[in-house]
């Protein structure tokens, strides 16, 4: 029985090769490889990748799909729990106000929560949203959020600003 110099070649790096792509992921996880993989970033980090994608960029589905838990935990009381009804309220959201921004003031992390304190706008004439989201983060998914969301008014007793 003759073995090629192929062969044994091929027989060594697939194994690592399957190796590098399912433990080194993790600074750019994906969907689907996310559950196989071991989590080299915090939660602020995770947090930090998220916010790029959707309130920076908008891109919802994105976002969602890439650093949220499909069987998320929702605490938002007008929203069923999982990954998919939020992304179709924000998808319809920014349908709707095209225009929408989302201004972020502040991330304040500790241990597996990290909160992202914002002011939504839905056009430059509306004074719009603060809001805090809070996440809760394993292994580089977002799997648990609260949100409290306050209007901010047209004025105020004092001179500081909600943000």
């Amino acid at each position: 029985m003759t073995v090629s110099l192929r062969s044994i070649v091929a027989q060594a790096l697939v194994p690592a090769a399957a190796a590098v792509l399912f433990t080194g992921c993790a600074s750019q996880p994906q969907s689907s490889m996310l559950a196989e993989t071991s989590c080299d970033l915090t939660p602020r980090q995770v947090v930090d990748e998220f916010a790029t994608l959707f309130y920076e960029q908008k891109k919802v589905r994105e976002a969602f799909e890439t650093w949220v838990a499909a069987d998320y935990i929702q605490h938002k009381p007008t929203l069923p729990d999982g990954r998919e009804p939020v992304i179709t309220f924000l998808e319809e959201l920014l349908t709707r106000f095209p225009n929408r921004t989302f201004t972020i003031h502040r991330i304040i992390a500790s241990d597996d929560l990290v909160a992202v304190h914002y002011h939504s706008v839905a056009n430059p004439e509306d004074t719009g949203f603060a809001v805090v989201d809070i996440f809760r983060v394993e292994n580089c998914r977002m799997v648990e959020h609260w949100d409290v969301v306050q209007r901010v008014p047209e004025s105020s007793r004092n001179d500081n600003t909600m943000f």
